[in-house]
């Protein structure tokens, strides 16, 4: 008579297990109260009367921009911003009803169509754009939404602001089309204040030209989430928050402004202990290597899951409340942490890799800086075959 395995039902027919959402023991858990804080406290720092637009693109950075666009609905946050047209129809197909923003440039320009199909309103910089949307506007019988983005010195898309002021000439001029919004960007919101108010100064000279000279009306933006913190001249009529809508701080000390919660935790399961001796080899070219009996368990995340190969033999991950170092180079699908300073681990147990577990906890920050980036790339980068739990 054959062994059961200990703790384990036997299923004999494929169709006879029951799928209760997933099997790998690696999970995303994304908290709506949190989420809801963060938009209660942002709401507070602003004017009654600014408008919030929520930036979700990139799956909103990593958090499941489905579920926090319902959440936002819900909270009274009706603007959205994403990257793509694809973005935004995953978002529509997903019945969100908000305005939504298409920040990216939509090239080549059948693409507009596309957009209008499914009421995105897209950013605009050209005159072959208004020319585009015109075109469209007649052959659909209806007036045409857009935003202007004036580039004051990020260098990506938008208008020179020397060209700015003939093509809202253009736009007043144009009665099938409508200037909902203008905006521009801020490169160094978080760390050069000068030059961010000297982009302040030339957007806004073109907003009173547009208004006053042209007695166009529209929603003018320009903040993103540090100047939201920073420079509250800047929130204008509408901000923009990214990623601090998601407690992710945009610099150091941020949190002396607004104290936000993050939003997101990655957790795990140890799935395999090893007992080993002293110099017994870790992984991959044998990068690490005990020095000392030691306990070393196996959780099933890696690189394919977003867990950077950068942070090998060099970041901690949180057991039974305590930190423990990731050991070896981290695998596609594995990554070993030496668990041996930790009582009673067994397999099964949970280990944090971003939030907290008991009194100690682990930022997306750390994680950060030890690979010489910004917190919402380690978010963004998860990968979306994990899964997402809303708490």
């Amino acid at each position: 008579m054959k062994k059961q395995l200990p703790n384990a039902k036997v299923i004999t027919e494929p169709n006879k297990i029951k799928q209760t959402g997933f099997f790998t023991q690696n999970w995303v858990e994304i908290d709506k109260s949190d989420f809801h804080f963060n938009i209660k406290k942002i709401k507070e720092h602003i004017a009654e009367d600014t408008k919030i637009m929520i930036v979700m693109k990139a799956n909103a950075y990593g958090h499941d921009g489905i579920t926090l666009a319902k959440e936002a609905q819900k909270a009274g946050i009706h603007r959205i911003a994403v990257s793509s047209i694809e973005e935004g129809i995953q978002l529509r197909e997903a019945d969100i009803r908000s305005n939504i923003l298409v920040l990216g440039n939509i090239y080549p320009f059948e693409n507009f169509n596309v957009a209008l199909v499914h009421s995105l309103t897209p950013t605009i910089s050209t005159m072959s754009e208004i020319s585009v949307l015109e075109y469209l506007s007649r052959r659909l019988n209806k007036k045409i939404n857009f935003h202007l983005q004036i580039d004051t010195g990020m260098g990506r898309i938008g208008t020179m602001p020397e060209n700015s002021y003939s093509i809202l000439q253009k736009i007043a001029k144009t009665s099938k089309i409508n200037m909902e919004g203008m905006y521009t960007h801020f490169p160094v919101a978080d760390t050069d204040p000068v030059f961010t108010q000297s982009q302040l100064d030339i957007f806004t000279k073109i907003i009173k030209f547009a208004r006053i000279n042209l007695k166009l009306k529209f929603i003018a933006h320009s903040a993103n989430s540090a100047a939201l913190f920073r420079n509250k001249r800047s929130h204008l009529d509408m901000v923009r928050p990214g990623l601090s809508i998601y407690g992710l701080m945009p610099f150091k000390h941020a949190d002396r402004f607004l104290k936000l919660k993050p939003v997101l935790s990655w957790k795990t399961k140890i799935t395999f202990l090893n007992r080993v001796p002293s110099g017994f080899c870790v992984s991959y070219g044998r990068t690490f290597v005990t020095n000392r009996a030691s306990v070393i368990a196996t959780i099933p995340v890696g690189y394919a899951d977003g867990y950077n190969r950068l942070l090998s033999n060099r970041s901690d991950v949180l057991v039974h409340g305590k930190r423990c170092p990731v050991i070896g180079r981290i695998t596609m699908n594995m990554t070993m942490i030496d668990v041996t300073n930790v009582k009673g681990v067994i397999t099964g147990d949970e280990v944090v890799l971003i939030g907290s577990q008991g009194k100690e906890q682990i930022k997306a920050d750390e994680l950060a800086k030890i690979q010489n980036t910004i917190n919402y790339e380690v978010t963004s980068t998860v990968s979306a075959r994990v899964p997402r739990i809303i708490v």
